[in-house]
């Protein structure tokens, strides 16, 4: 998905997509809603590959609430902690419902191994998180979602990436790749989440 544009009509089109995805979640709440056995709670994840321009759409569920869920995935400087592969995450700017976030990261498989680095400009809404690379250093186009939907079984997270390397890597690889990093970032957020669940408040 394509981040609103900066300026007057940016705040419009947060809230057109706001309003958009609540119709979107209350349908998507019903329809799974007697969706809880095991097996749906397994996450889907798929990649598509457009002419070199990859696309990955994730989608899981968490027996928590969405405030627990936006609270870990907005923890930015904390990422390191819990979600594989990423290796530095530092907060450039915050305020005002968005943020610019720097992050290395680096992905290997079989014999490929890629350093990437990511200047990511977040906008942040009451059950979505829209992002897009603003450094260009390692994705020709890296941008995507991720959006929460509050249901019986928990919250309902789907996550979307479009991304286009500008790097040479054969299309089986980096299919892998990117499905298995999507994986395991699933995995880690799901720990993390349930973690914060069992830790003592004040």
């Amino acid at each position: 998905m394509i981040l609103p544009r900066h300026g007057r009509g940016a705040t419009g089109a947060i809230r057109r997509t706001g309003a958009i995805v609540a119709v979107l979640c209350a349908v998507t709440t019903i329809a799974l809603s007697a969706r809880t056995d095991d097996s749906e709670r397994q996450p889907t994840v798929t990649v598509r590959n457009n002419r070199g321009v990859y696309s990955v759409a994730a989608r899981f569920v968490v027996p928590e609430q969405p405030a627990v869920v936006l609270a870990v995935l907005t923890d930015y400087g904390r990422i390191p902690q819990f979600m594989p592969s990423v290796e530095t995450s530092v907060v450039i700017e915050r305020g005002n419902g968005r943020a610019l976030i720097e992050q290395e990261a680096v992905s290997s498989l079989m014999m490929f191994k890629k350093r990437v680095h990511l200047l990511l400009e977040i906008v942040e809404g009451r059950d979505t998180l829209q992002f897009r690379d603003r450094s260009g250093r390692s994705f020709v186009l890296y941008e995507g979602r991720w959006e929460l939907c509050e249901g019986n079984a928990g919250t309902w997270i789907s996550y979307e990436l479009t991304a286009q390397p500008d790097f040479d890597v054969p299309e089986f690889l980096l299919k892998r790749l990117l499905k298995r990093d999507a994986a395991q970032m699933i995995e880690g957020l799901r720990r993390e989440i349930g973690a914060r669940r069992a830790a003592p408040t004040e």
